[in-house]
Protein backbone atom coordinates (compact mmCIF):
# COMPACT_ATOMS: atom_id res chain seq x y z
CA UNK A 1 0.00 0.00 0.00
CA UNK A 2 1.46 3.31 -1.25
CA UNK A 3 1.71 5.47 1.89
CA UNK A 4 0.78 8.87 0.46
CA UNK A 5 0.22 11.21 3.32
CA UNK A 6 3.71 9.45 4.62
CA UNK A 7 2.01 8.86 8.00
CA UNK A 8 2.06 4.88 8.01
CA UNK A 9 5.13 4.12 9.05
CA UNK A 10 7.78 5.96 10.94
CA UNK A 11 11.69 5.67 10.17
CA UNK A 12 14.54 5.25 12.65
CA UNK A 13 17.29 7.46 11.86
CA UNK A 14 20.86 6.77 12.93
CA UNK A 15 23.81 8.95 13.78
CA UNK A 16 27.40 8.05 14.84
CA UNK A 17 29.00 10.99 16.44
CA UNK A 18 33.02 10.35 17.09
CA UNK A 19 34.76 12.49 20.28
CA UNK A 20 37.94 11.68 21.68
CA UNK A 21 36.52 12.02 25.49
CA UNK A 22 34.14 8.68 24.61
CA UNK A 23 35.43 5.41 25.38
CA UNK A 24 32.48 3.34 25.72
CA UNK A 25 29.47 4.03 23.40
CA UNK A 26 26.64 5.82 24.69
CA UNK A 27 23.23 5.55 22.82
CA UNK A 28 20.88 8.20 23.63
CA UNK A 29 16.99 8.09 21.48
CA UNK A 30 15.61 11.57 20.47
CA UNK A 31 11.89 11.96 20.41
CA UNK A 32 10.44 15.10 19.47
CA UNK A 33 6.55 16.66 18.38
CA UNK A 34 4.66 13.40 18.98
CA UNK A 35 1.65 15.82 19.14
CA UNK A 36 0.08 12.97 20.82
CA UNK A 37 0.24 10.48 17.92
CA UNK A 38 -0.30 6.65 17.55
CA UNK A 39 1.95 4.35 16.48
CA UNK A 40 0.30 1.05 17.17
CA UNK A 41 -1.72 -0.10 19.42
CA UNK A 42 -0.78 1.31 22.79
CA UNK A 43 2.39 3.15 21.20
CA UNK A 44 3.79 -0.84 20.63
CA UNK A 45 5.36 0.17 17.29
CA UNK A 46 7.93 3.14 18.70
CA UNK A 47 8.18 0.30 22.20
CA UNK A 48 9.48 -2.23 19.96
CA UNK A 49 11.89 0.09 18.02
CA UNK A 50 12.98 1.21 21.25
CA UNK A 51 13.86 -1.67 22.74
CA UNK A 52 15.74 -3.08 19.55
CA UNK A 53 17.96 -0.19 20.44
CA UNK A 54 18.65 -0.42 23.79
CA UNK A 55 19.14 3.39 24.44
CA UNK A 56 20.96 4.45 27.53
CA UNK A 57 18.92 7.25 27.66
CA UNK A 58 15.58 8.88 25.99
CA UNK A 59 15.78 12.35 25.57
CA UNK A 60 12.10 13.62 24.96
CA UNK A 61 12.32 17.04 23.08
CA UNK A 62 9.35 18.49 23.44
CA UNK A 63 5.93 19.03 21.84
CA UNK A 64 4.96 15.18 22.68
CA UNK A 65 1.67 17.60 23.69
CA UNK A 66 -0.63 18.66 21.18
CA UNK A 67 -2.30 22.08 22.20
CA UNK A 68 -5.44 20.61 20.86
CA UNK A 69 -7.12 17.76 21.75
CA UNK A 70 -6.93 14.74 24.35
CA UNK A 71 -3.43 13.59 24.87
CA UNK A 72 -4.50 10.38 25.92
CA UNK A 73 -1.57 8.60 23.35
CA UNK A 74 1.00 10.73 24.93
CA UNK A 75 0.38 9.71 28.56
CA UNK A 76 0.29 6.04 27.20
CA UNK A 77 3.76 6.38 25.88
CA UNK A 78 5.73 8.40 28.46
CA UNK A 79 4.24 5.71 31.13
CA UNK A 80 5.34 2.69 28.99
CA UNK A 81 9.54 4.61 28.69
CA UNK A 82 9.13 5.50 32.58
CA UNK A 83 9.32 1.55 32.99
CA UNK A 84 12.02 0.71 30.72
CA UNK A 85 14.35 3.86 30.31
CA UNK A 86 15.77 6.61 31.75
CA UNK A 87 13.88 9.55 30.26
CA UNK A 88 14.32 13.51 30.46
CA UNK A 89 11.22 15.82 29.10
CA UNK A 90 12.37 19.59 27.59
CA UNK A 91 9.16 21.41 27.23
CA UNK A 92 8.49 22.65 23.77
CA UNK A 93 6.16 25.06 22.91
CA UNK A 94 3.28 23.12 22.76
CA UNK A 95 3.07 22.04 26.14
CA UNK A 96 2.50 25.77 26.89
CA UNK A 97 0.02 25.92 24.23
CA UNK A 98 -2.34 23.27 25.76
CA UNK A 99 -2.63 26.31 27.97
CA UNK A 100 -3.04 23.73 30.65
CA UNK A 101 1.11 23.44 31.88
CA UNK A 102 0.49 22.68 35.69
CA UNK A 103 -1.47 19.47 34.28
CA UNK A 104 0.89 18.74 31.65
CA UNK A 105 3.82 18.60 34.00
CA UNK A 106 2.41 16.59 36.59
CA UNK A 107 1.37 14.35 33.83
CA UNK A 108 5.02 14.26 32.84
CA UNK A 109 6.09 13.73 36.77
CA UNK A 110 3.52 11.60 37.54
CA UNK A 111 5.02 8.99 35.10
CA UNK A 112 8.29 9.65 36.94
CA UNK A 113 10.30 11.34 34.29
CA UNK A 114 12.51 14.09 35.34
CA UNK A 115 11.49 17.69 33.79
CA UNK A 116 15.20 19.37 32.39
CA UNK A 117 14.24 23.40 32.52
CA UNK A 118 18.47 24.81 33.03
CA UNK A 119 19.24 21.55 34.80
CA UNK A 120 21.56 19.00 33.71
CA UNK A 121 22.00 15.17 34.44
CA UNK A 122 24.50 12.98 33.82
CA UNK A 123 24.34 9.54 30.96
CA UNK A 124 26.82 7.05 31.43
CA UNK A 125 28.05 3.95 29.98
CA UNK A 126 31.05 2.07 30.94
CA UNK A 127 33.57 4.51 31.37
CA UNK A 128 32.18 7.44 30.00
CA UNK A 129 30.07 10.01 30.84
CA UNK A 130 28.59 13.02 29.06
CA UNK A 131 26.71 16.00 30.43
CA UNK A 132 23.21 16.67 29.22
CA UNK A 133 21.28 20.13 29.74
CA UNK A 134 17.27 20.89 28.85
CA UNK A 135 16.64 23.85 28.74
CA UNK A 136 13.07 24.97 28.70
CA UNK A 137 10.89 26.76 25.80
CA UNK A 138 10.83 30.06 24.72
CA UNK A 139 7.31 29.98 24.79
CA UNK A 140 7.92 30.46 28.79
CA UNK A 141 9.54 33.98 28.18
CA UNK A 142 12.92 34.09 25.98
CA UNK A 143 14.82 35.91 27.98
CA UNK A 144 14.37 32.87 30.92
CA UNK A 145 15.66 30.58 27.97
CA UNK A 146 18.51 32.69 27.74
CA UNK A 147 19.65 32.99 31.20
CA UNK A 148 19.18 29.15 31.54
CA UNK A 149 21.62 28.59 28.41
CA UNK A 150 23.57 31.03 29.88
CA UNK A 151 24.23 29.35 32.96
CA UNK A 152 24.53 25.49 31.52
CA UNK A 153 27.19 27.52 29.63
CA UNK A 154 28.38 28.67 32.83
CA UNK A 155 28.62 24.88 34.50
CA UNK A 156 29.46 23.05 31.26
CA UNK A 157 33.34 22.13 31.07
CA UNK A 158 35.47 20.94 28.11
CA UNK A 159 36.66 17.96 29.96
CA UNK A 160 32.77 16.31 29.49
CA UNK A 161 31.21 16.05 26.22
CA UNK A 162 27.94 18.06 26.62
CA UNK A 163 24.58 18.31 25.10
CA UNK A 164 22.13 20.84 25.12
CA UNK A 165 17.91 19.79 24.39
CA UNK A 166 16.62 22.94 23.38
CA UNK A 167 13.02 21.94 21.11
CA UNK A 168 13.28 25.18 18.90
CA UNK A 169 16.67 25.35 16.87
CA UNK A 170 16.09 28.22 14.41
CA UNK A 171 18.81 30.37 16.94
CA UNK A 172 21.48 28.00 16.86
CA UNK A 173 24.12 30.35 15.54
CA UNK A 174 23.73 32.16 18.36
CA UNK A 175 24.21 29.57 20.87
CA UNK A 176 27.40 28.11 19.30
CA UNK A 177 29.54 30.99 21.61
CA UNK A 178 28.59 28.62 24.68
CA UNK A 179 30.61 25.86 23.09
CA UNK A 180 27.59 22.83 23.93
CA UNK A 181 29.31 19.55 21.92
CA UNK A 182 25.75 18.83 20.60
CA UNK A 183 22.81 20.38 20.41
CA UNK A 184 19.64 18.42 20.07
CA UNK A 185 16.27 20.02 18.82
CA UNK A 186 13.07 18.99 16.85
CA UNK A 187 9.73 21.43 15.89
CA UNK A 188 10.41 21.83 12.04
CA UNK A 189 8.29 18.21 11.36
CA UNK A 190 10.89 18.00 8.76
CA UNK A 191 9.60 21.19 6.66
CA UNK A 192 6.56 19.15 5.38
CA UNK A 193 7.72 18.50 2.36
CA UNK A 194 11.13 17.69 0.89
CA UNK A 195 12.85 16.77 -2.34
CA UNK A 196 16.16 15.08 -1.05
CA UNK A 197 19.17 16.73 -2.54
CA UNK A 198 17.08 19.25 -3.36
CA UNK A 199 14.97 21.10 -0.90
CA UNK A 200 15.16 19.98 2.80
CA UNK A 201 11.82 21.63 3.67
CA UNK A 202 9.42 23.50 2.52
CA UNK A 203 7.87 25.33 5.23
CA UNK A 204 8.92 25.03 9.06
CA UNK A 205 7.57 27.20 12.05
CA UNK A 206 9.80 30.34 13.03
CA UNK A 207 11.93 29.66 9.63
CA UNK A 208 9.08 30.49 7.25
CA UNK A 209 9.77 28.63 3.75
CA UNK A 210 12.68 27.01 2.59
CA UNK A 211 14.21 26.82 6.69
CA UNK A 212 17.95 26.70 6.86
CA UNK A 213 17.74 24.05 9.23
CA UNK A 214 14.93 21.97 8.54
CA UNK A 215 15.59 18.67 9.63
CA UNK A 216 18.95 16.30 9.71
CA UNK A 217 22.58 17.03 11.26
CA UNK A 218 24.57 20.44 10.91
CA UNK A 219 28.24 20.48 11.15
CA UNK A 220 29.68 23.39 13.34
CA UNK A 221 33.40 22.65 13.14
CA UNK A 222 33.74 21.01 16.87
CA UNK A 223 30.03 21.29 17.09
CA UNK A 224 26.83 19.54 15.91
CA UNK A 225 23.26 20.36 15.66
CA UNK A 226 20.82 17.65 15.06
CA UNK A 227 17.41 18.48 14.60
CA UNK A 228 14.29 15.77 14.56
CA UNK A 229 11.65 15.39 12.18
CA UNK A 230 9.57 14.10 14.58
CA UNK A 231 6.75 11.81 15.20
CA UNK A 232 3.60 13.56 14.42
CA UNK A 233 1.13 12.54 12.26
CA UNK A 234 -0.63 16.27 12.76
CA UNK A 235 -1.92 18.10 11.09
CA UNK A 236 -3.77 15.21 9.77
CA UNK A 237 -4.47 16.98 5.99
CA UNK A 238 -0.98 17.95 5.92
CA UNK A 239 1.14 15.44 3.90
CA UNK A 240 4.29 14.48 4.54
CA UNK A 241 6.01 14.35 1.51
CA UNK A 242 9.81 12.41 0.83
CA UNK A 243 9.72 13.32 4.89
CA UNK A 244 8.71 10.50 6.70
CA UNK A 245 7.99 10.27 10.62
CA UNK A 246 11.39 9.68 12.26
CA UNK A 247 12.67 8.12 15.73
CA UNK A 248 16.33 9.39 15.96
CA UNK A 249 19.34 7.94 17.32
CA UNK A 250 22.26 9.15 18.06
CA UNK A 251 25.34 6.93 19.20
CA UNK A 252 28.59 8.34 20.34
CA UNK A 253 31.70 7.07 19.79
CA UNK A 254 35.57 6.70 20.33
CA UNK A 255 37.53 8.29 17.52
CA UNK A 256 38.85 5.40 14.85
Amino acid sequence: MIDWFGKRDFIIQQYEIEDSRIQDEIRIALISDLHSSLWGRDQSDLLDALADIDPHAVVLDGDLFDMCGRNANTITLLDALADSYTCYFILGNHEYKTNDIATVTADIQQAGIPILAGDSVLISSGGTTVELFGIDDGWDGKDEQLRQIADAAAARSDDVYSIMAIHVPNDIESYLQYGFDLTLSGHTHGGQIRIPGILNGLYAPGQGVFPKYGGGIYDFGDQTLIVSRGLSKKPYLIPRICNPAELVVITLKGVG
